[in-house]
């Protein structure tokens, strides 16, 4: 044993300073655990911070998205009210198209005829497999009051023909059977036929003829009339919205 490795201190304050040494360590190791703990829950926190401020923005932009949907429905809602009452208005004012019906006899007009009177007159048809619904099996209709009202009023104009007498004068009759053969093509009419013709003479010599002839219009016209109605209202409702 050299005399370097002679130890002259005693045994017991060798231990003593191994055991400071112990405690001095674990005690750093100790501060450095604590010091991570609290830096990672201080980082945790801050995100924690981050993540309650995102929610709240996303709660605040989700009422704001409710509200908004409120609203939506709420003027939807409006719309299809109003839209409902100026059909079901429309088609009280308007019993029958009467632009279509002078539009289908009047327009076009040969020279050689001159109308002189239009009279509407409504015929009740009963339908032929119409049989009474049981209060007892019949289905209670869905829908907007006013648009069952409306239905129910186009159903009603399904059973009644609509005839239109129309009297007038012409210089050719031929003329006149080919002006009602051609009112035949128009989409709302089903006949056109002549009651009666009366030749007459005018003071310079001239013949012409008063005549009168029935046109029947087609029934449930009415439904595509309130389809046009309909359209209209929708594109009136747009051009209100752009302004």
């Amino acid at each position: 044993m050299t005399s370097d490795e002679i130890e002259f201190l005693p045994k017991k304050y060798r231990e003593k300073r191994k055991s400071h040494n112990f405690q001095v360590s674990r005690l750093l190791l100790i501060v450095v655990i604590v010091a991570s703990m609290s830096a990672v829950l201080l980082y945790q926190l801050a995100a924690l911070h981050s993540v309650h401020r995102e929610v709240a923005m996303l709660d605040e932009k989700h009422s704001k998205v409710m509200q908004l949907m409120q609203d939506v429905e709420r003027r939807r809602v409006e719309v299809a009210v109003k839209r409902h009452h100026a059909r079901l208005l429309t088609f009280l004012d308007h019993l029958y198209p009467k632009s279509q019906v002078i539009a289908a006899i009047a327009n076009p007009l040969p020279a050689e005829i001159t109308l002189t009177r239009l009279q509407v007159s409504v015929e009740q048809i009963a339908a032929a497999n119409a049989k009474p619904a049981s209060e007892k099996g019949k289905a209670t209709p869905q829908g907007h009051p006013m648009e069952l009202d409306l239905k129910q009023l186009i159903d009603e104009t399904k059973s009644r023909r609509y005839t239109v007498e129309v009297e007038g004068t012409t210089d050719d009759t031929s003329c006149l059977y080919t002006f009602l053969a051609s009112l035949h093509q128009a989409e709302i009419i089903e006949s056109a036929t002549i009651e009666s013709i009366d030749p007459q003479q005018r003071s310079d010599g001239s013949e012409f003829s008063n005549f009168t002839a029935h046109v029947k219009f087609k029934r449930g016209y009415l439904t595509h009339f309130e389809t046009i109605v309909g359209r209209t209202i929708e594109a009136a409702s747009s051009q209100e919205d752009l302004r």
